[in-house]
C-alpha cells in the first residue's frame, strides 16, 4: 500500500507542476499590454537621374611614348690620325652651337700634302708661263724670219740671173742658194714649233686642273682634320678621347638637334578611326594643320605639361599589335618655359592626350549610368523603370557617349539599381515623399 502512494506521488507531481505553469502563462498573457504598431515604410527605391541632352563632344584619347630626337646623328671621323683636341662641350649632355670646333685630329700629314701639291701646281703654273713667253718670242722670230727669207730670195734670184749672164761666179751663185734654203729651213722650223704651242698649253693647262683638283682634295682633307657641330645639339654620347688615335669611319659619338622632339604613339585602329590620319604631305597638296596633342609627365605638384600636334604617321600598321603609330612632335623642347618648367627630355617616358573629331550632337553620359551589356536604365515620365541597350560610339575612362538610341529630354538613373525590373515604380531624388497612411488597430 505504501509504495503504490509513492508510485501516484511520482507521476501527479510532475503533473501538478505542468499544469501550474500553464495557468500563469495564461494569466501573463491575458494581462500584457497591447504592443505598438509602427507605419509600414515605402519600398519604392528613390533614384537620381539626368537630363539627355545633345551637345558636341571633342574625343580625346590616351597614348604613351618615349621622347626621342627628331634629328639623330654619328660623328664619324673622315681623317685619320690622333686627336689632339676636344672641345669642354664635346661630353654626355654636352651642350654645343652650330659650327662649333668638337674634336681635331693632328693635321700635319694633311699640311705636308697640301704643301706638296702646292708646289707642284706653282711649277706647272710657272711651266706654262714659260711656254707662253716662248710662244710670243717665236712669233717675233718668225716675223724676223720671214724678212729674212725674202732678202735672201731676192739676192738668189739676183745672183741667178748675174750668173746665167756670167756676171758673177758659180760660187758666189751657190752660197747665195744655201743662205735661201737655210732661211726657208729656219722658217719652217720656227713654223712647227710655233703650231706645238697649243697642245703644249692644253697638256700644260690639264697638268694645272689636275694639280687643283689634288690641291682641293688636300685641303679638304685638310679641313676634315676638324670635327665641327652641324647643327644646335646635345651629345647623347661621346666614344673617343684626347689622344687616341682613330682611322676613317672611326665613330666619335652620337649627337642630337635641339630643335624639335618626337614621340612615337601607338593607338588602336578603334582610336584611329577618330582621327585625320590622312598623309600630312602629299604631292602638289599643302600638308594639313597638326593633330593637337597634350603631352604630360610627372604627378600633382610635380605635374609638367608640354603642349605639341601630330605631324605624321608611321609608313605601316604594326604587324604584331594591329596598332598604328602617330609621331607626336614638339617644337624646342629645351626653350626656356614662361611657367619655369623643366625641358622635354630625350628619353622621358610621358602621356600624351591627342585631340580626335568633335561629334555634334551627341550625349555624353557618366560611366555610372552604364549597366551591364551596354544598358541604361530610363526612368519614364511615368517614373517607371525602362531598361535600354544603346550602342557606344566612345568611352574613356569616365565618359561614354552615344550617338542613336537616346532622344533629348529623356531621364537616365545614374543611382545603382541591381534589381532593377522593366515597369519597376521609382521615385526621383528630391521628390516630396508623402507618409503611408497607417493600418487602424
Amino acid at each position: 500500500m505504501i509504495h503504490s502512494n509513492i508510485r501516484w506521488r511520482r507521476v501527479l507531481t510532475p503533473l501538478l507542476v505542468l499544469v501550474a505553469a500553464l495557468a500563469v502563462a495564461m494569466v501573463l498573457i491575458k494581462t500584457a499590454p497591447e504592443p505598438k504598431r509602427r507605419p509600414q515604410r515605402s519600398t519604392i527605391p528613390t533614384v537620381e537621374v539626368l537630363t539627355a541632352t545633345p551637345a558636341p563632344y571633342t574625343v580625346t584619347m590616351t597614348a604613351y611614348g618615349t621622347v626621342t630626337p627628331r634629328t639623330q646623328s654619328t660623328l664619324v671621323a673622315e681623317a685619320s690620325g690622333r686627336i689632339i683636341h676636344m672641345a669642354t662641350s664635346f661630353r654626355n649632355g654636352g651642350f654645343f652651337k652650330a659650327g662649333e670646333l668638337l674634336a681635331r685630329i693632328d693635321p700635319s700629314e694633311y699640311r705636308l700634302a697640301r704643301a706638296n701639291i702646292e708646289a707642284s701646281l706653282q711649277g706647272v703654273e710657272a711651266r706654262l708661263a714659260e711656254l707662253e713667253v716662248n710662244a710670243e718670242n717665236l712669233k717675233k722670230s718668225l716675223v724676223i724670219e720671214k724678212r729674212r727669207l725674202q732678202l735672201a730670195q731676192r739676192q738668189y734670184q739676183r745672183h741667178k740671173k748675174l750668173q746665167q749672164q756670167g756676171a758673177v761666179s758659180k760660187s758666189v751663185f751657190e752660197q747665195s742658194d744655201r743662205e735661201y734654203l737655210s732661211r726657208r729651213a729656219s722658217q719652217t722650223t720656227l713654223n712647227n714649233t710655233l703650231r706645238l704651242v697649243p697642245a703644249q698649253r692644253q697638256t700644260l693647262q690639264a697638268e694645272m686642273r689636275l694639280k687643283s683638283a689634288q690641291l682641293e682634295d688636300a685641303e679638304l682633307n685638310l679641313a676634315r682634320t676638324e670635327i665641327r657641330a652641324p647643327y644646335d645639339g646635345r651629345v647623347l654620347e661621346k666614344k673617343v678621347d684626347l689622344g687616341q688615335s682613330v682611322s676613317g669611319g672611326s665613330v666619335l659619338g652620337l649627337i642630337y638637334a635641339l630643335d624639335a622632339v618626337e614621340i612615337r604613339l601607338p593607338i588602336s585602329q578603334r582610336q584611329a578611326a577618330f582621327l585625320d590620319l590622312e598623309e600630312r604631305q602629299q604631292d602638289g597638296i599643302a600638308p594639313v594643320e597638326a593633330i593637337p596633342v597634350t603631352l604630360q609627365a610627372g604627378s600633382g605638384a610635380h605635374l609638367h605639361i608640354w603642349r605639341g600636334g601630330i605631324v605624321r604617321t608611321e609608313g605601316s600598321i604594326d604587324t604584331r599589335t594591329r596598332q598604328h603609330t602617330v609621331i607626336a612632335q614638339v617644337e624646342h623642347p629645351y626653350a626656356p618655359r614662361s611657367d619655369g618648367g623643366p625641358p622635354l627630355r630625350v628619353g622621358q617616358f610621358v602621356q600624351a592626350r591627342i585631340q580626335g573629331r568633335v561629334l555634334n550632337d551627341a550625349f555624353i553620359l557618366p560611366r555610372q549610368a552604364l549597366r551591364s551589356d551596354d544598358q541604361v536604365i530610363m526612368v519614364t515620365p511615368e517614373q517607371r523603370i525602362e531598361r535600354r541597350r544603346l550602342t557606344i560610339i566612345w568611352r574613356d575612362v569616365e565618359h561614354v557617349v552615344v550617338m542613336q538610341g537616346l532622344k533629348a529630354g529623356e531621364q537616365i538613373a545614374i543611382t545603382p539599381l541591381p534589381y532593377a525590373v522593366n515597369g519597376s515604380k521609382v521615385r526621383l531624388k528630391g521628390e516630396s515623399k508623402r507618409p503611408s497612411p497607417k493600418r487602424e488597430r
